[in-house]
């Protein structure tokens, strides 16, 4: 397991959730060393970006994402030098063979090559060049997946109210024991649906809103607040069952 003394974290400024980030990093990982690129430093390549600004092995994110890590949520240093780029799939439950199906009626072309970029550790000393552009350029490389509970976030599963109910109360479940909340995309939009707040723990964003502009501060309130209200009690007793 990787000890988080020696993780670099290079947050990529892609919004106004900037502090979310920051905050959970300066509470919950203090020994972490971070990074922030600002907006007008972001290129059209995710890629490109990061490797223009790191020289090792380096956890790469978009702001927005809150971060709750431990020294048991990482692979060893020896094993993610091995490979490209850790990265998780853009579709949630792409290997779900009961969810998975549901896809194709709301989002044809996903599949499991598509990847997520909010989230990825990247080694450079794999890439002989810097991308321009990420279409494309991770396909030849030798990646590692990340487990769900690596990358708990959004999925238009749930913003499509295309799977069952119990399936979203399962995945908020998942998100009691997850190291990182990802819900940029949720909390970007006007409107969530009842599936969203119980997939997603809002409430866990909560103790990091200090120094967000007012306006995503009042709705990242607005989420957490709902969630906490309607599920978080109940979820939080079925993760401790689940434990038992």
């Amino acid at each position: 397991m990787l000890n988080l003394k020696n993780l670099k974290v290079l947050i990529l400024e892609q919004n106004n959730l900037l502090k979310l980030t920051t905050n959970s990093l300066d509470q919950n990982n203090p020994e972490i060393k971070y990074k922030v690129i600002t907006k007008d430093k972001v290129s059209n390549s995710i890629i490109g970006t990061a490797l223009s600004n790191i020289k090792e092995t380096t956890l790469v994110i978009k702001s927005g994402i809150v971060l709750n890590l431990t020294n048991k949520d990482l692979p060893s240093k020896r094993k993610l030098n091995k490979y490209d780029i850790c990265v998780s799939r853009q579709a949630v439950f792409i290997d779900h063979e009961r969810i998975k199906v549901h896809y194709p009626y709301v989002k044809g072309k996903l599949h499991k090559k598509i990847l997520d970029l909010s989230i990825f550790i990247i080694n450079p000393k794999k890439w002989d060049y810097i991308p321009k552009k990420d279409t494309g350029i991770i396909s030849g490389k030798k990646k590692l997946i990340m487990p769900r509970y690596m990358n708990h976030k959004d999925d238009v599963l749930f913003s499509e109210e295309s799977t069952a109910a119990i399936d979203a109360l399962h995945y908020g479940v998942l998100g009691e024991q997850a190291s990182v909340y990802n819900y940029v995309n949720a909390i970007e939009k006007n409107k969530i649906n009842v599936l969203e707040t119980y997939a997603y723990c809002f409430d866990k964003l909560l103790p990091y809103i200090k120094g967000l502009p007012k306006k995503e501060k009042d709705r990242v309130k607005y989420l957490g607040n709902k969630t906490k209200i309607r599920i978080s009690n109940t979820r939080e007793k079925l993760h401790e069952l689940r434990n038992l």
